[in-house]
């Protein structure tokens, strides 16, 4: 495509969208793009055997998809509510789904839209509906709503913007189709382009379709009108990809592990050394040289050496220049982490509307949540602009989590414990139940919605006990520091409970003592035992009395 047609920072962002696409991508063609030589010494066929071997380094992809499965997990505490029925059907994956493939909002977003937007900074979801007949029947109409499909950066070819009713909006937009060529028997044969120019007219939505080698004369292959108001594109971008500060990371740590792997395999052969009286000539024996000819040398194969020199070795190359590269990539590695980690803290839109303005003034709670702002935004044009080819009123509402965390529950359980020992050590109560607080939040906070982490923060903020720990009360009970009512309490059990088990309890130790007294005592019943070492003195008498038996015998024989 001819670079003319295309937008300044289409042109500008070109080179960095393939860069980031082979990062997204990874794989043999990522190898072979951006893998390369040691230097002019190293021969064509030596470099094509090191590139056979070569793994990906896809740590920095690994990092990025970490980002996009923390806000996927939390797709489920969406709320959409409103909008008409078939808009509700399709969001949940009915009538052919959001994109006439069964996929809900959610799996739509998650897997077409999300990476796109991490890796490449921007993506585009083009709102299509299936034609309609003029005045159709019920059954030709069934079936037929809105769906989506999405445009990656590069088929996003040119716009024009403009801030209509203080929302900003396309007035004009190309975008490039890809579709396949049919053979004779309808049958896909090669990959081509397209063009669509969508313009907003007062009578609508103009369409037009152009050929590649039509487009430059404008001459369209076909046009026709939407009855819209808007056109039926979103644009999702962010100011800056995370892959931006990254990418040249993870091309480095494709070749130092290229570069490890053949040091290691060409390298772990030892090579035989044996001091000679002359200098010159080599073991195996060189032209010209009278040092004799090539020897045998290995594990079961002796040589004989000379007085006062040195015994015949072999020679390991130094593992230091291997060892030192493996530390400069786990550095990398590290970088990779806390760049990304950077590059989400400092996530905004680029276009940002009002509403996404006001939420950030409110403060958000990390680079996820302008994420799902994002997102947020995104979704509700798309609602939007399904109810304008429904010609409705009915436009839903949606609302994201306004909390994301990228801690796995190993590293949630261990921020916990530690919380819970420095909670105990403060006498202050009203510390220790902000304290229990940050650890509900910590522990379950991204995993429930608003309301419900709220009405938790809140019965700990009323609670008047601070642990419902089993150990710690039965050791406060046994210590005599605690009344059962109050350990009914604090364990959350009704009070009426304790009556229940103190019967209980009588008639546990009504049995065991039928079964098991022996004349006056109580012997098993430590209940009723007045003794606290009744055990032990009785097991000592009973080892006495087997002695004197032992003894009695003796003498008797």
């Amino acid at each position: 495509m001819s670079t003319i047609l295309a937008h300044p920072d289409y042109v500008y962002m070109q080179d960095e969208w393939e860069k980031y696409r082979y990062i997204m991508e990874g794989g043999d063609d990522f190898i072979d793009e951006y893998l390369v030589k040691f230097s002019n010494r190293e021969t064509d066929t030596e470099f094509l055997a090191r590139k056979s071997i070569t793994p990906t380094a896809a740590f920095a992809r690994s990092a990025i998809i970490d980002i996009k499965n923390s806000i996927f997990q939390r797709m489920s505490d969406i709320s959409r509510n409103g909008g008409s029925v078939d808009y509700q059907a399709v969001i949940k994956g009915l009538n052919g789904g959001v994109d006439q493939r069964g996929s809900s909002i959610n799996h739509f977003i998650g897997r077409r839209v999300l990476p796109e937007l991490l890796f490449l900074g921007k993506i585009g979801v083009y709102v299509d509906m299936p034609q309609i007949k003029v005045n159709p029947t019920l059954t030709e109409a069934r079936g037929k709503v809105p769906y989506f499909y999405t445009y990656c950066a590069e088929d996003i070819i040119n716009w024009e913007l403009s801030y209509a009713d203080n929302t900003l909006e396309f007035t004009k937009l190309l975008l490039r189709d890809s579709y396949y060529k049919l053979n004779a028997f309808n049958l896909p044969l090669e990959l081509a382009s397209r063009y669509r120019l969508l313009s907003k007219t007062p009578n609508g939505i103009e369409v037009s379709f152009y050929d590649e080698d039509t487009i430059e004369d404008n001459e369209p292959t076909e046009t026709y009108i939407l009855n819209l108001s808007r056109i039926p594109f979103v644009l999702l971008e962010l100011d800056q990809p995370l892959t931006r500060d990254i990418a040249n990371h993870q091309i480095a740590l494709m070749n130092l592990e290229s570069s490890d792997i053949s040091y290691s395999l060409k390298s772990n052969y030892p090579f035989y050394t044996e001091q000679r009286s002359k200098i010159g000539g080599y073991l195996k024996g060189e032209e010209n040289s009278n040092e004799g000819s090539e020897i045998e040398a290995g594990g079961n194969i002796g040589r004989a050496y000379g007085p006062n020199m040195d015994r015949p070795d072999f020679i390991y190359p130094s593992p230091e220049p291997l060892m030192a590269s493996m530390e400069k990539q786990k550095a990398l590695k590290d970088d990779i982490r806390v760049l990304v980690n950077l590059a989400l803290s400092s996530v905004k839109s680029k276009y940002a509307s009002a509403e996404s303005k006001e939420m950030d003034e409110r403060g958000l709670e990390s680079g996820l949540s302008a994420l799902g702002l994002v997102l947020e935004q995104s979704e509700r044009e798309l609602a939007e602009i399904f109810s304008l080819y429904e010609q409705s009123d009915e436009i839903a509402t949606i609302a994201y989590p306004t909390k994301y965390s990228l801690k796995t529950d190993l590293q949630k359980l261990t921020e916990v414990e530690k919380l819970s020992d420095q909670r105990d050590k403060i006498p202050s109560k009203k510390c220790q139940k902000i304290i229990s607080q940050k650890m509900a939040s910590i522990l379950i906070g991204t995993d429930v919605s608003a309301d419900v982490l709220q009405e938790i923060l809140d019965e700990i903020d009323n609670a008047k006990y601070l642990t419902g720990s089993s150990e710690e009360i039965n050791a406060d009970i046994e210590h005599g520091l605690l009344s059962l009512e109050t350990a009914a309490l604090a364990r959350g059990y009704d009070v009426n409970e304790i009556k229940k088990a103190k019967a209980d309890h009588a008639e546990r130790i009504a049995r065991i003592v039928a079964s098991q007294t022996v004349g006056a005592g109580a012997r098993g019943v430590d209940d009723f035992d007045s003794e606290t070492d009744s055990a032990i003195n009785e097991k000592t008498i009973s080892q006495d009395a087997d002695l004197n038996e032992t003894g009695k015998k003796a003498v008797r024989k």
